[in-house]
């Protein structure tokens, strides 16, 4: 099959071709048209070697009487099909060997796997326009037929070309192909058009993908018009069919089973996968299911193992032996006298890397330059420096922070249905007396949040139509300043009235198209664009604390300030941990005292820490605990990444993933990436905890049982 398919794209030069470029002085003399109607041409050459350029050659090559127009058409757009996708991964090659070099045999192998999988997907992505060419031969001769196929035609080249570029930065925001992140992005046409608008010239890359456009055009619409002119010949389609049938079945085979991971590391992996390919099995994959897919536990073990996990010095099960459930009494002393109110900032995409402090000196100066008021607070704060987020997008952040419960593969479950009325940090704290208010600087609209803030016992949800001053925005919502002025505003109400609150809020700005009003910073020699924009979200946020200090509520509120997630996925391990680690503290100076936290932790053990620090006690199935109780060496973080997940203890780390497998890796908490050990090497009692831990989250969330004491208060 891979020999005729060469032989198709490579005939001989100069035999039964239609056009052939020329050298100087060479005379072409062109020979009698076929019988059978196809149009042919012959040129012999005179004088020096022809000059080719690869792509008409390849049309040339197709233009041979041996093969069918139609055939001949749809190969040539394969053909171009495969430059575009070997020019992607020629450029992430060089991105990514430029940061984790590999083996020549490395890189050479993903390259083998990466050409045959550009082959397998344009096969069977092409082969329902060459059913269409010859279904549709007798309506695609008229007029009309042959303009739609010339529109058609030019808006594949768009959309082929377009996401050849898109993919680059995509690569360079998420390091990765296009995955389930995509899939969910264009979900919302509005804001992912809108911050491409505001993100990128357009007026530079626009021309550009409208010339390369036109320049495929140029050297495709011959080949269309030849293909709908010619009449099919008696037992052309037969013959087409079986030779594209016959490379289909060959293409399905390998996509969905190929060798995509050569080697261990997974930014050289993704080199091995189309783009298209990529985005459409996350598309085709179904994250509501996970028994048979995922690495499995039998349930009798895994419950007592969740129970052991959760289980702290102050905890007493409530749920029955054989219960799948982890609810348990937690008591946290007696009821103070008076409760104090909480303010919780979700800062978009502040991850630890814009706080870190564990570098040298040259470099922690560096980092102090754009956080120097995240520095100040944590520095009056219970600070916790090694706590990681359960994903990379805000609403892994909100299931995390406000459920308490842990990441299952695919989307969070904050965006699907089911959602409604899950065991959360409102819902406790209003048993307690406490309003609940939730302010964010966007559309609430956007991924399902407002609609799960409602859902989980938030009795107000604001968003950007409800900021009265909108005086600087994006594309994602108002500038985080003019947020944090409505969140005041809003505070000074509630506290107006009688009972304890709870308010939070989520800033938008450290966000692609990283804009933000000018005069409020210094623009800082030596920081990027994305690093200015986290300076500016640091200047918002020290200006917001610094005013409440003058508010008489002040007093009696505790701060919460923690990233939603890092502001970007790096590394070669399946699930690069140190890019979901993130910065929390607690701020609270007439209650809390300052000190710093190395414990391991997540942004699933937020609720039960801050309940904690409230001195509330209570019922609950949360998987996350207080971090003030976790004992030296303790402590554990889960994410999900794509349709993976991992869960590590701070000095293994394992991933699980929609193959079955058990990926195991060596975890050093902080800035360090995950190294790949045998498995013989990973603890048995881990491997066990990740697949109860995700397993039982799953099961529970299908099955309402994280939603019983919502259900049943």
């Amino acid at each position: 099959m891979a020999a005729a398919y060469r032989s198709a794209i490579h005939p001989a030069a100069g035999r039964n071709s239609s056009c052939i470029c020329h050298a100087a002085g060479a005379r072409p003399r062109k020979l009698a048209v076929s019988r059978v109607g196809y149009s042919a041409a012959v040129s012999q050459q005179v004088g020096p070697p022809m000059l080719f350029v690869p792509l008409r050659e390849i049309s040339v090559s197709l233009s041979s009487r041996r093969i069918p127009p139609r055939l001949g058409f749809w190969l040539l757009c394969l053909g171009i099909f495969l430059l575009l996708a070997a020019t992607v991964r020629l450029t992430l090659t060089v991105w990514v060997e430029h940061d984790t070099p590999d083996t020549i045999l490395s890189v050479a192998a993903v390259w083998l796997i990466g050409l045959a999988d550009d082959g397998a997907t344009a096969i069977v992505l092409g082969l329902p326009f060459l059913l269409g060419l010859y279904v549709l031969h007798r309506v695609l001769r008229w007029k009309t037929g042959k303009v739609l196929a010339h529109l058609l035609l030019i808006g594949l080249l768009g959309v082929t070309v377009f996401s050849a570029i898109a993919e680059l930065f995509f690569w360079d925001e998420y390091n990765s192909r296009f995955n389930g992140i995509a899939v969910y992005y264009l979900i919302f046409p509005r804001e992912v058009l809108g911050n491409i608008r505001e993100s990128f010239d357009l007026h530079i890359y626009l021309p550009v993908i409208a010339a390369a456009v036109l320049v495929l055009y140029a050297v495709l619409r011959p080949h269309l018009n030849r293909a709908l002119d010619t009449p099919v010949q008696p037992g052309e389609w037969r013959r087409s069919f079986a030779v594209a049938a016959l490379a289909s079945l060959l293409a399905l085979s390998f996509l969905y089973g190929g060798p995509y991971e050569p080697v261990s590391a997974r930014t050289t992996n993704e080199l091995a996968v189309n783009g298209m390919h990529s985005i459409l099995n996350a598309f085709l994959t179904n994250d509501s299911k996970y028994d048979g897919i995922y690495p499995g536990i039998d349930e009798a073990k895994a419950i007592p193992l969740l129970r052991d996990m959760v289980r702290q010095d102050n905890t007493t099960d409530l749920a029955a032996p054989g219960e799948r459930s982890l609810r348990r009494h937690v008591d946290n002393g007696p009821m103070p006298t008076k409760k104090l109110n909480v303010v919780l900032v979700l800062e978009e995409s502040f991850g630890s890397v814009y706080f870190e402090d564990v570098f040298e000196e040259k470099q922690r100066d560096y980092w102090k330059t754009v956080s120097p008021n995240w520095h100040r607070i944590a520095k009056d704060s219970l600070f916790f420096s090694n706590i990681y987020a359960t994903g990379d997008r805000t609403v892994r952040a909100l299931e995390a922070v406000f459920t308490s419960f842990p990441p299952i593969p695919g989307i969070s479950t904050a965006r699907r249905s089911g959602s409604e009325g899950m065991n959360s940090l409102p819902f406790l704290l209003k048993q307690f007396g406490y309003r609940t208010a939730f302010l964010y600087g966007g559309p609430t609209s956007f991924d399902n949040m407002g609609h799960f803030w409602e859902t989980i016992g938030f009795d107000q949800v604001l968003g950007q139509g409800d900021i009265a001053d909108r005086g600087f925005k994006t594309i994602w919502g108002v500038a985080d300043e003019y947020m944090f002025k409505e969140a005041l505003g809003r505070i000074d109400k509630m506290a107006a009235e009688p009972g304890p609150f709870l308010f939070a809020c989520l800033t938008v700005s450290n966000h692609r198209p990283f804009r933000y009003p000018d005069g409020r910073i210094d623009q800082r020699p030596g920081l990027g664009f994305k690093e200015q924009a986290a300076a500016y979200a640091d200047w918002s946020l020290g200006a917001f604390i610094d005013a409440a200090r003058s508010k008489p509520w002040f007093d009696d509120t505790i701060f919460v300030m923690i990233g939603d997630h890092g502001p970007k996925v790096w590394g070669a391990a399946q699930i690069p941990v140190q890019a979901f680690r993130v910065p929390l503290a607690i701020y609270a100076p007439k209650h809390i005292d300052p000190a710093r936290n190395t414990v391991l932790g997540s942004s699933m053990d937020v609720a039960p820490t801050l309940l904690g620090l409230l001195g509330l006690s209570y019922d609950s199935p949360f998987f996350g605990v207080d971090l003030r109780r976790v004992p030296p060496g303790g402590g554990r973080i889960a994410m999900a990444h794509n349709f993976d997940v991992a869960v590590g203890d701070g000095h293994n780390a394992v991933v699980l993933t929609p193959k079955g497998d058990l990926l195991p890796y060596a975890m050093q908490p902080g800035p360090f990436q995950l190294q790949p050990v045998p498995a013989k090497a990973l603890p048995t009692l881990l491997m066990k905890q990740a697949a109860a831990q995700t397993q039982t989250a799953h099961r529970m969330f299908y099955a309402r049982q994280y939603h019983e004491l919502s259900e049943n208060p």
